[in-house]
């Protein structure tokens, strides 16, 4: 049997363990292995003033006490851009680094139906962004010019959400194969959002696998040393 990617030490009668244990519960983490470090001299060496400690085993990395739902989402978000396997010639080779919640992916012909009707500053509370994590740019630009352009195109996009231009599931199954930029929105809240910007228009992907898109005002005139590809 194969074990589940994270493991939480903690030990016996441990009221903060108890806390770590309400926090992962409430951010909704996928399996874990609940492991005691109070008969094991090596573990209890290594934990023994650390516990509760989180730890994924396929990254080598570990979230220490003290630990909030918040703090959890984004160390689990962080781990889909460590993880992801740039340069996959396929989705489906990424997919199990890349889909924690293991959502289903069809084709978008619609937005999310809470998302309908929203411009996308009502989805995407734009001043509370954290940390962009971005893990495609089809651009020549420097790294710090695509950023700047992602946070500008966020902020101007137009029009109210739509089902997009014939999108296709990307790298990251959160927009287009086509698409100039892909990443992660790492939210003040705690929340997480995927995001695919293409030629004219900016889709999002956020919790149970809602997405939708708006219009991208510019028609591509955002990208610096790169030619757009098209959809």
């Amino acid at each position: 049997m194969t074990q589940p990617r994270l493991v939480l030490y903690q030990r016996d009668d441990c009221h903060l363990c108890d806390l770590a244990l309400d926090e992962l519960a409430a951010a909704r983490v996928p399996e874990f292995d609940s492991v005691f470090i109070d008969a094991d001299p090596a573990l209890e060496a290594r934990y023994g003033v650390r516990v509760p400690v989180l730890r994924d085993r396929e990254r080598d990395a570990e979230l220490d006490w003290p630990f909030d739902r918040g703090a959890v989402r984004r160390w689990l978000s962080l781990a889909v851009a460590t993880a992801l396997p740039l340069g996959a010639g396929t989705a489906e080779a990424a997919a199990g680094d890349v889909d924690l919640a293991n959502h289903g992916v069809v084709a978008m012909t619609e937005p999310a139906a809470d998302w309908a009707g929203r411009r996308l500053g009502e989805v995407l509370d734009l001043d509370g962004v954290e940390r962009i994590v971005l893990v495609k740019a089809v651009t020549s630009a420097p790294g710090d010019i695509d950023l700047a352009n992602v946070r500008r195109i966020l902020r101007t996009a137009s029009g109210v959400a739509h089902g997009g231009r014939g999108m296709r599931p990307g790298l990251l199954r959160m927009g287009s194969d086509d698409a100039t930029w892909e990443g992660l929105l790492l939210m003040r809240s705690g929340d997480v959002f995927g995001f695919a910007i293409g030629q004219d228009e900016v889709c999002l992907t956020g919790s149970g696998g809602r997405r939708a898109c708006w219009d991208e005002p510019g028609n591509g005139l955002s990208r610096p040393g790169g030619t757009p590809p098209g959809y």
